[in-house]
């Protein structure tokens, strides 16, 4: 994924609050970081208020503080015209605020002073924005911002120099290229039916037996297996698959010098020499032609901007890359529809109604599904797209603006972060009508009047240059999921027993995804019995 709510900050600034309750960035397993209660829009359908979140409302100005002085001081940005908005002096509020609900983070912020303001992200300035104008102008000199620089030092020696959020300009231009290889519409067209079996196996065997779904950790332990399995061909031995989880924890650390990042660095070194060897073992054996291997086909035939072969270990390592930024990126996804559907019954008898339709019993228990089939559901994709909209995963990416310039009539400083966040526009009723509401039908031909859906008003994968190349995928592996939910089982409802709660908690680093503990009850189809 392109779109990392990334955490960079000292071990002073954790030692004064809660790091597990308020960043979340030394998690185990099987809490992978910190939790707030699901979003008000979620809980029930209602009507948009007063708000206009995403209009250039007049600023309001807040009062002066000590932090935001001396901060414009240390700045020098005294005789500057920057957005409205607040800093500080080292955006710690901010950043705590913002990895608290990113979500109302930027509502707030956005009723308080319209859709272009300031604040402080990952403890650096920063400019959010969203409007229309300022989104048109980002896009003019997007290509020309260095990608690396807006990421903390961890995340960088982590993520290797062969990582796609590291690069610019040719060199990202040829990462970009391999991608197209195995993320295009040909490599789906080999995957959908790999996925389809994938999927009716964890549906109707690991889910139907235990009859019940924890959104958060099932669908994330099902897709880690999952990528595995389409990009190496293999599912790697559990204490390997599970390293996954470390290097995450490492990629987010709070320094060089702390436990999570020396366990990710190992992790990352465990992983890619399983995947090294491997490939080298097919290649071998003669079986990269076989049909399991196609993503490493496709990689032993990838070239840098120089024309130069990948080496193994760099195939190796794009491997890990892929299903790190892949796997959490579609549990998201799947545990998010699921719940916008228990919320919204009536669009979940539409998505049971389109996939019993196109799929038939026979298809469905062989797993015989194609992608031209699954395009045809489109109110099921519409489903999973309206649930990216009111349920975004991500910010829109960070970048850093290496000079002074001036955007939307206010001056930008070299050395802010800029991030054009999908969330303002996403909540903009001037875009979406009601806002707040789940409508899959903004998405489709029928539904689409009054609402305006474009790349400049949808965008859940962030934009430009380093948009998230997987969106398709998870899509499509979305789909495929309600596809057997839908015709396997009747509804779903939360488990009230024990611990059990109504509204699910969330993690928001480094994707936004519904917390383990949360699980919701089955209802079995005994009419479309599978």
């Amino acid at each position: 994924s392109t779109s990392l709510g990334l955490c960079h900050c000292s071990k002073q600034v954790l030692s004064s609050m809660n790091a597990s309750a308020a960043l979340g960035m030394t998690a185990s397993t099987s809490n992978l970081g910190s939790c707030v209660r699901a979003p008000s829009a979620l809980k029930r359908p209602r009507v948009c208020g007063t708000s206009r979140v995403g209009r250039a409302t007049p600023p309001v100005r807040a009062a002066a503080d000590l932090g935001q002085v001396l901060g414009a001081i240390k700045r020098k940005e005294g005789s500057m015209e920057l957005p409205p908005g607040r800093v500080g002096l080292f955006g710690i509020r901010e950043t705590i605020e913002y990895l608290q609900d990113p979500r109302a983070f930027i509502k707030k912020r956005v009723d308080m002073y319209g859709p272009v303001f300031k604040t402080g992200f990952f403890f650096k300035p920063a400019i959010v924005f969203g409007s229309k104008q300022s989104i048109e102008e980002y896009k003019m000199f997007e290509a020309s911002l260095p990608a690396d620089e807006a990421l903390p030092e961890t995340f960088r020696d982590l993520h290797t120099a062969y990582g796609a959020l590291r690069q610019s300009g040719a060199q990202h231009k040829a990462t970009r290229a391999n991608f197209g290889k195995v993320l295009g519409r040909a490599a789906l067209v080999h995957y959908t039916p790999i996925i389809a079996r994938q999927t009716r196996d964890f549906v109707q065997g690991e889910v139907l037996e235990k009859g019940s779904l924890q959104p958060g950790y099932d669908c994330r332990q099902f897709c880690l297996r999952s990528l595995f399995e389409l990009f190496i061909g293999v599912v790697p031995p559990e204490d390997t698959m599970m390293k996954m989880y470390d290097y995450n924890e490492g990629l987010l650390s709070l320094g060089k010098f702390a436990k999570e990042y020396t366990g990710g660095k190992k992790a990352l070194e465990d992983l890619t020499e399983y995947i090294e060897k491997h490939y080298r073992t097919i290649r071998a054996q003669g079986k990269l032609d076989d049909p399991e291997y196609f993503f490493l086909k496709q990689y032993s035939e990838a070239t840098d901007e120089n024309g130069v072969l990948f080496t193994d270990d760099r195939i190796a390592t794009t491997c890990v890359l892929m299903v790190w930024g892949a796997y959490i990126e579609a549990a998201a996804s799947m545990g998010h529809t699921a719940w916008c559907l228990l919320r919204n019954p009536e669009a979940a008898v539409k998505v049971r109604e389109e996939c019993r339709k196109m799929l038939s019993l026979a298809d469905l228990k062989a797993g015989h599904v194609t992608l031209e089939k699954a395009m045809q559901m489109k109110y099921t994709e519409a489903v999973v797209k309206e649930t990216l909209r009111v349920v975004p995963q991500t910010a829109g990416g960070l970048r850093i603006n290496p000079e002074t310039r001036k955007m939307s009539g206010y001056d930008i400083p070299a050395g802010y972060t800029l991030t054009a966040d999908p969330r303002i526009p996403f909540l903009d009723p001037a875009n979406y009508p009601a806002p707040e509401d789940f409508k899959p039908e903004r998405f489709l031909p029928e539904g689409a009047a009054g609402n305006s859906v474009n790349a400049d008003t949808y965008f859940p994968g962030g934009m430009g240059q380093h948009q998230c190349p997987g969106m398709n995928l998870s899509t499509l592996m979305t789909q495929m999921f309600l596809a057997y939910m839908t015709s396997t089982f009747d509804s779903w409802a939360p488990d009230l027993e024990g611990e059990g709660t109504e509204d699910p908690a969330y993690i928001h680093v480094p994707i936004v995804i519904i917390d383990d503990k949360y699980k919701l009850t089955l209802e079995r189809n005994w009419q479309y019995d599978m």
